[in-house]
């Protein structure tokens, strides 16, 4: 008897050699491309944050341009409605003749009526007159207990530029009132030249309120640099930087702005931006500014930069995201094409197998037909036997694709023949109020049919972003437990759910049921070879308002070095080809979005996850 050839030992060797090759240089490329991907994703996320943030920073810039230009022309509108009045009293007549003869009481007590009615009018702080030499002689507000009249204002710095240059215009704190204003002083002529000076004081602390009102960081800072108008009240009478001793003894002398401590307020900062100090807080930001050369004044105008930096901050996260969710899909179906060339790869190699394998018994048995029958119907056993093993393989890799949806619908489907042979029966007796029932039962096995399929298929589908609605957690458990009647029962399972029925959280449904489905999953998983099988749901309710959902199983739990692991992508403890370990990990992303949290845990016989979600009304 010839036995049959054999392959040589070199054939076989190089065989196996190239098979542990290959993975290798597969895994060196899958390494590569995962560190590009990383990278590309870095650089996209980079460039969004720089590009949003230097888009927000211009329409920033560009928001206080606008904005400076409407505070100009409303400082510059407060103080020219005053300008004229300081002007039009120096030509009265009344109070010419007042500094003619100051000691007379009939004029005063008229310039007083005069200058108490104007003020009243055109809501001016204060009117008031001063001779040449510094003394006020009559005042708006000379009935009242800090009146101006009798005091002397020969050193304050509007009423020597006034005598000097014929007008001025000054602001600085009063010395009697303690109160902040612009002074606007006008000469008076007379037969030897200067009779006095007419005063008017307008109190801007208005502008600064609506400032404030509206949420504007506006800043208003003398020719020294000395800030006198502020949206923030702790701003006020600061320099930005520090003064020289001689211009900070000039202000100190003057009393320009009381008892100022004129502390620095701003701090180094980039080129086009502020960092200010002193306030309620730290402000920063860009800035922009505008001189008013005539009236010796600068005007500032700070936009913070933390929206642009949270709206860049945003776009770099949507960017990170897509390019996570894009890294995903690329790496899922480079999986699926390694995997459908591997399964190419085993067919091909299986099927060449068997093809050899066919040809050396085809020529064994050619020769040793003529020798004896009995090995010719062995040969012909042996190759009805592979056919029969290739058929069976098919059948089960069919019937691992139908073998959920059969569990699930086989059981109604043989109620619904049972309604119809009955309600036959009855039908022929005559008894339409069973079959009434029959028909309404029929329907409920129809619905309950169609709800499963629709189960199947909006666990299919992709949702669209998370949305919170009262959802009950009793009837969202008992979905996912429904899908997984068939292995619940087949795998022996105990299941007690103790969800109270007042258990209603915000969530969306159908996220909130694959949550529960995987942590279904999950247990069912862990007790595969457990002795013991027990599932526990339990809920219960905090003092935080928060829904605590608990799933126990009775596995051996969770090993203490994979407890931070648990919820990463891609980790699972499962053997080769039954899981990705996705499945934790995106109900955990899930909760996040739902507003709560996943954890996981070991009970007293098995592992506990616990989902936390808010509560809702029902």
């Amino acid at each position: 008897m010839r036995r049959p050839a054999m392959r040589r030992p070199g054939c076989a060797t190089r065989a196996v050699a190239r098979r542990i090759a290959r993975p290798r240089a597969v895994l060196r490329a899958l390494g590569l491309w995962r560190w590009a991907l990383a990278a590309t994703a870095l650089a996209v996320t980079l460039a969004a944050f720089a590009v949003t943030l230097e888009a927000g920073t211009e329409q920033a810039r560009r928001q206080s341009r606008q904005r400076l230009v409407i505070a100009e022309a409303v400082l510059r509108a407060a103080v020219d409605r005053y300008q004229y009045l300081p002007a039009v009293l120096a030509l009265d007549t009344q109070v010419r003749d007042l500094l003619a003869d100051a000691d007379a009481p009939a004029r005063v007590a008229a310039v007083n009526a005069k200058l108490e009615a104007i003020a009243q009018v055109s809501n001016a702080a204060a009117l008031y007159v001063l001779d040449a030499d510094g003394l006020t002689r009559s005042a708006s507000n000379w009935n009242l207990p800090l009146g101006f009249v009798g005091i002397s204002y020969a050193y304050r710095p509007y009423f020597l530029d006034a005598m000097a240059m014929g007008a001025s215009r000054y602001f600085g704190v009063g010395t009697t009132t303690s109160l902040p204003g612009l002074f606007i002083g006008k000469a008076v002529p007379g037969e030897g030249g200067v009779a006095g000076v007419v005063v008017a004081k307008v109190d801007l602390e208005g502008l600064q309120e609506e400032w404030r009102q509206a949420g504007e960081r506006i800043l208003v800072s003398d020719a020294a640099g000395v800030v006198f108008l502020a949206s923030d009240p702790a701003w006020k009478y600061r320099p930005f930087r520090p003064l020289p001793e001689a211009e900070a003894a000039r202000i100190r002398a003057a009393r320009q702005y009381g008892d100022g401590d004129l502390r620095p307020l701003l701090e180094e900062a980039p080129e086009g931006t502020i960092r200010l100090t002193g306030g309620r807080q730290v402000v920063s930001g860009i800035v922009e500014r505008d001189a008013m050369p005539d009236l010796g004044w600068t005007l500032w105008y700070v936009a913070e930069t933390g929206p642009a930096l949270r709206q860049a901050l945003l776009a770099a996260l949507a960017a990170g995201i897509a390019c996570l969710a894009l890294s995903f899909g690329l790496a899922a179906a480079s999986q699926r094409r390694r995997r459908l060339r591997s399964e190419r790869a085993m067919r091909l190699t299986l099927e060449r197998r068997v093809a050899e394998r066919t040809r050396d018994l085809s020529a064994a048995n050619a020769r040793l037909r003529r020798e004896i029958e009995e090995r010719e119907r062995t040969t012909a056993a042996l190759r009805t036997t592979q056919d029969e093993l290739v058929h069976a393989g098919r059948l089960a890799a069919l019937g691992q694709l139908s073998i959920a949806i059969n569990h699930e619908i086989n059981q109604p489907l043989a109620a619904l023949r049972t309604f119809l042979a009955s309600s036959s029966v009855f039908l022929e007796r005559g008894d339409t109020a069973t079959v009434s029932r029959n028909l309404q039962r029929m329907t409920e096995v129809t619905q309950r049919i169609a709800e499963i399929i629709r189960h199947l298929k909006a666990f299919a589908r992709r949702t669209g972003p998370a949305h919170g609605e009262p959802v009950r957690l009793a009837t969202a458990a008992q979905a996912a437990l429904d899908l997984l009647a068939a292995r619940i029962r087949a795998d022996g399972v105990a299941v007690t759910c103790t969800i109270p029925p007042e258990a209603v959280v915000r969530a969306e449904p159908v996220r909130l049921e694959q949550v529960l489905l995987n942590l279904v999953v999950n247990a069912l998983d862990a007790m595969r070879d457990a002795p013991e099988r027990q599932l526990a749901l339990t809920a219960t309710r905090d003092a935080e308002s928060t829904w605590h959902l608990c799933v126990a199983d009775s596995g051996t739990g969770i090993p203490e070095e994979h407890m931070a692991q648990v919820f990463d992508p891609f980790f699972t403890t499962k053997a080769p080809g039954e899981g990705l370990g996705l499945g934790l990990s995106l109900s955990s992303q899930i909760a996040r979005d739902l507003g709560g949290s996943l954890s996981a845990a070991n009970g007293a016989r098995g592992a506990v996850l616990t989902l936390v979600l808010p509560a809702a009304e029902a």
